[in-house]
């Protein structure tokens, strides 16, 4: 009876497989009916008459932070360099001296997104860049770009989209983030060199930073910041995790002060005896703190690119998902439905060039387009479908390697 109902639970995933592979290429050509009514932009684009630039990076705080030399270039090459993004990611460019304004993107709700818009359209750009990087869908986004006013908008891997009257095609896997970036400024023709993040401390929070150390850690005392969370619950240690890290430095390394950052309710509940707590309500706040460390310790999140930006020692924590095991076909299903959705996708978006050029459509590997981008910074990568699930015992032991 047991083998009777996986065989029906078996066939069940195969029917669900299908269904939802019909449903998705239903809703991606009835996406495509939409496109045929798009405005093209048919001038060529002569960089010497471009004067105003909006930088579309409507995404997290991580992206912001390596997005910054691409905006400090663009200024220097003299033009007028105005970004949006969400809330959180502009805070990072609090007293960037290469940015003439913002704009907050908001997509929370239609009407928030319809909000964005209407306040960014007062505006006429000679050229909109979409700094976003992945190649997933992400319509609101699309939406954005497309009814920004600009003469010209630039994207990567756009061709069936006539509002983006320049596509660049790039389908690198392993190639990291600021090599995107490179691509756009090679050809707007802007020289570059260094390729380090700009991030500018708020003389107020670097004050209260210096208080928090002189009230905590003794002078020419060692500290490290210990950054346990991540944006999702996968990506974020667990309380034993934390514990064995933190008495790693209590029996090995005691010239070090532990100093564990982060919010929420998981960070207010953590209780590990001698150690300090910094409590952390904006990235602002921590940037001082990162700066000022002798060791960072991370997860996969904007901290690392923090320490990179000023070249803090760290150690980040990475992973790469597992394949499913062969038995598991639910899971294979579920990694099918996945490739298939992001394979429309490319069509949806790009269709004109791979139909010509055929290239790699692989997706993009996060331990590689967002390491960190700093010699004083190691990356540590396990294959795991969550940070939680690795042994704590092995995740202590390759940290230890390295500090």
């Amino acid at each position: 009876m047991t083998s009777l109902n996986q065989k029906f639970r078996q066939l069940n995933w195969k029917r669900n497989f299908i269904t939802k592979k019909i449903k998705y290429f239903i809703f991606i050509k009835f996406l495509s009916l939409f496109t045929i009514f798009l405005r093209s932009k048919k001038n060529s684009l002569i960089p010497c008459s471009v004067k105003k630039v909006l930088v579309i990076r409507n995404d997290c705080i991580g992206d912001m932070i390596v997005t910054t030399p691409f905006i400090r270039y663009l200024s220097m090459a003299g033009y007028k360099v105005y970004v949006s993004s969400r809330k959180n990611s502009l805070e990072i460019l609090s007293n960037n001296p290469y940015v003439t304004d913002c704009f907050l993107y908001d997509d929370g709700t239609f009407s928030k997104l319809m909000r964005s818009l209407k306040i960014i359209r007062k505006h006429q750009f000679d050229l909109a860049i979409d700094a976003r990087f992945h190649r997933r869908l992400d319509l609101r986004h699309l939406f954005f770009c497309i009814f920004v006013k600009t003469s010209h908008l630039l994207s990567y891997n756009k061709s069936n989209i006539k509002s983006f009257n320049i596509s660049l095609p790039y389908y690198k896997t392993t190639e990291h983030v600021t090599n995107q970036l490179k691509y756009y400024l090679d050809y707007l023709d802007i020289n570059y060199d260094s390729f380090g993040y700009d991030i500018f401390i708020d003389s107020i929070k670097d004050k209260d930073v210096d208080l928090f150390i002189n009230n905590n850690i003794k002078p020419k005392e060692k500290f490290v910041v210990i950054n346990p969370y991540g944006g999702s619950d996968y990506r974020c240690l667990s309380e034993l995790q934390i514990l064995m890290l933190c008495n790693l430095f209590k029996s090995y390394y005691q010239e070090y002060r532990i100093v564990i950052i982060g919010q929420g309710g998981n960070f207010d509940k953590l209780c590990i005896p001698s150690t300090i707590k910094f409590q952390s309500p904006s990235i602002l706040d921590v940037f001082p703190l990162i700066k000022k460390a002798d060791l960072v310790i991370s997860v996969d999140t904007s901290i690392v690119h923090v320490a990179s930006a000023f070249s803090t020692k760290c150690i980040s924590i990475y992973m790469e998902p597992l394949l499913p095991k062969p038995d598991n076909l639910k899971s294979i299903y579920s990694r099918e439905f996945s490739n298939y959705k992001y394979l429309l996708q490319d069509l949806f978006l790009d269709k004109a060039y791979i139909k010509k050029h055929n290239p790699n459509l692989d997706l993009q590997i996060n331990k590689d387009i967002w390491s960190p981008n700093d010699i004083n910074s190691k990356q540590i990568v396990f294959y795991s479908n969550s940070v939680k699930t690795i042994n704590p015992d092995i995740l202590v032991k390759s940290i230890k390697e390295y500090i």
